[in-house]
């Protein structure tokens, strides 16, 4: 048996496919997932990257590949940038927390008011890169002369408004008038900074306000770990020397 094939007759077009009806429009975001699916597409594809060109800001045509090389190195700039704010963060909370440390061995060690005096001056002042430090106490007066330290009666107004009041440590710059009601000796006649850093205990209600001339030293969007360890421990030593509201 012969089995003849059929050539279609003149005049007759030969069946073609349809499209598909449900196939999803080719757009631009289609294109995007697409290549974002298929990383390696020109590399699969060689042929159709030559045939890609970007216009760059110049006006100049460029290939894919070189816009994708000037988008990796500004990747690589921002990233480089990035690394070293972390580094200079890092190098400065390894001095922060060197100087806390001092500090806080050293108000362990003080056995008495004049020593803590020394010490406010010392390692609080000297060693933060500050200009003033005082330690204000509410309802009580101090035994002794002292530079950094003193009391506020009961009854009696603070230096500055809600001295008494704070819950957390809080970094500002202040008028001239405002740093003179906290450091009479500042002589400021610009704005200054200061960290009121509160100091709150069971018979304790006290506030250690710490200065600079610097209206950047002690901003706002500082942080404020080591003001609350700072304020935690000098809290316990005014505790352990006696320092109590009357």
């Amino acid at each position: 048996m012969t089995i003849t094939r059929r050539e279609p007759s003149i005049g007759t077009a030969t069946p073609t496919a349809k499209p598909a009806e449900d196939a999803p429009a080719l757009d631009e975001d289609a294109v995007a997932a697409f290549l974002a699916d298929h990383p390696d597409f020109f590399v699969q594809r060689p042929d159709v990257l030559s045939d890609v060109e970007l216009p760059a800001d110049s006006g100049d045509a460029i290939s894919l590949l070189e816009r994708q090389v000037i988008a990796l190195r500004g990747r690589n700039k921002n990233l480089r940038e990035q690394l070293t704010t972390l580094l200079e963060n890092a190098d400065a909370n390894d001095r922060v927390f060197s100087r806390t440390t001092t500090f806080t061995l050293a108000l362990m060690d003080a056995p008495d008011l004049t020593s803590l005096d020394e010490v406010l001056a010392r390692c609080l002042i000297d060693g933060f890169d500050a200009d003033h430090a005082t330690c204000f106490v509410e309802g009580w007066l101090p035994p002794v002369n002292l530079d950094h330290m003193t009391g506020v009666a009961a009854g009696e107004p603070p230096p500055l408004p809600q001295l008494f009041d704070h819950t957390l440590p809080l970094c500002a710059a202040h008028r001239p008038e405002e740093y003179a009601a906290l450091f009479p000796d500042s002589s400021l006649d610009a704005v200054g900074s200061i960290a009121i850093v509160p100091l709150r205990s069971d018979g304790l209600n006290a506030t250690l306000a710490v200065g600079s001339w610097d209206p950047q030293r002690f901003s706002p969007d500082m942080g404020k770990v080591f003001l609350l360890y700072i304020g935690d421990v000098l809290s316990r030593t005014l505790l352990r020397l006696g320092v109590r509201r009357i």
